[in-house]
């Protein structure tokens, strides 16, 4: 009786974790991101401490460990269930939160050489390759699938989640900013030619598809009440961008000084020209906050989801791109407003960790969701497809 009963325990947990496994999300990296993030603004605080510094490197070392075990159950899920990469890949939804994956590695990478430093600078320009090539495969392939595949036809369709796929880039260039500051002088050129590149290729993407989403809200107004924290999407390509775009103009400046240009020591012309415009992306950045703000305080959005972790990161961009303004310009201001919405970030960080362990650990509510989402969209294609079917049997009976 006894080894029958603790074999239906074994039974029993096996099959939680195969739920678990088989309905894994990839918006679960965003928790990654979320977490590392918070990480990076503790790391790098604007008035910081020993203690605030420990709390980061727990916050690093906690994000290190999600994304293994996030990876972990990706590729258990692609191997124990056959089909259901393409099933994420076609969805027009689930699809752009692959996204989320190459910028959770993005963060742990950030917080590794922010940590660490040289120490870590070779393993770190190792993995930020690796991440580049994920983030081209999210930016091009994902989006390319999303013309060819994904059916928008109404503009409640489009959400900020379109961001995505392109914001890796942005995201990708700022940490290549971080790791280049540690590379050996003849290192650095094609590092700084690299981040420029994806910066530009990212950042572009990301203003088209911002115009696409502002026509959105225009046409068919805010999103829905449980798509409310998506609002928050559009800070993260103007955050990362403008704190990315400071360092490699920091970055190129010092170099020609060093080695081509000592004049520009004098008037550090690219340093200017990195402020200006990061004061113009922050400014824009700054709209979209108060658009996200405003949302959620008018619609209330109540039913958690692990979406929700879309709020930590785009508005942590906002903190680091602030206080990189404050370095900059040597303007306590600027770290002020660091300061207050970094540890914003970092106690809705905190604040997550419950609903997320209780409805994903405890309950199934996160995973139960997703297999509904799933199931809807394989049902509707099903339908499509049927409709095709029964559309080109009826014209072959007219020819005939």
């Amino acid at each position: 009786m006894q080894e029958k009963s603790e074999l239906l325990v074994r039974r029993s947990i096996t099959e939680i974790l195969l739920y678990r496994i088989k309905y894994f999300s990839p918006a679960w990296f965003g928790m990654v991101m979320g977490t590392g993030i918070s990480g990076a603004i503790l790391i790098d605080y604007p008035f910081g401490t020993e203690w605030l510094r420990d709390i980061g490197i727990a916050f690093w070392a906690f994000a290190t460990g999600l994304l293994i075990l996030f990876c972990i159950m990706t590729i258990l899920r692609h191997i124990l269930f056959p089909g259901t990469f393409k099933q994420v890949l076609f969805h027009p939804m689930q699809s752009m939160f692959l996204g989320c994956i190459p910028m959770g590695l993005s963060s742990v990478i950030a917080d590794t050489i922010g940590i660490f430093g040289k120490r870590a600078v070779w393993p770190c320009y190792i993995l930020w390759w690796i991440d580049l090539a994920l983030s081209l495969a999210c930016a091009w392939l994902i989006v390319f699938v999303g013309f060819v595949r994904h059916s928008r036809k109404q503009p409640e369709g489009l959400n900020a989640v379109i961001l995505l796929p392109v914001v890796t880039l942005v995201v990708n260039s700022s940490t290549g900013s971080l790791i280049l500051e540690e590379l050996p002088e003849n290192w650095k050129p094609h590092m700084m030619v690299m981040t420029t590149l994806v910066w530009g290729n990212g950042e572009v993407l990301a203003y088209a598809f911002t115009c696409v989403y502002a026509w959105r809200l225009l046409t068919g107004n805010m999103p829905a009440r449980e798509m409310m924290i998506s609002c928050f999407l559009p800070i993260g390509p103007f955050g990362q961008g403008a704190y990315g775009f400071l360092l490699n103009s920091q970055s190129l400046q010092d170099y020609l000084v060093k080695h081509d240009y000592p004049m520009l020591s004098q008037v550090p012309v690219l340093k200017y020209l990195g402020i200006i415009v990061a004061v113009v992306m922050v400014g824009f950045a700054t709209f979209w906050l108060f658009c996200a703000v405003a949302g959620c305080l008018y619609y209330r959005p109540k039913v958690f989801g692990i979406t929700w972790w879309g709020l930590s990161f785009p508005v942590g961009t906002y903190a680091l791109a602030t206080n990189q303004l404050g370095i900059a310009l040597n303007a306590d201001a600027f770290r002020v407003v660091s300061c207050v919405v970094g540890t914003t970030v970092v106690v809705v960080s905190f604040a997550l960790f419950i609903p997320t362990f209780y409805f994903s650990v405890i309950k199934d509510d996160i995973f139960r969701n997703f297999a509904m989402e799933m199931e809807q969209m394989h049902s509707k294609q099903q339908a499509l497809s049927n409709t095709t079917d029964d559309l080109g049997a009826s014209r072959i009976e007219k020819s005939c």
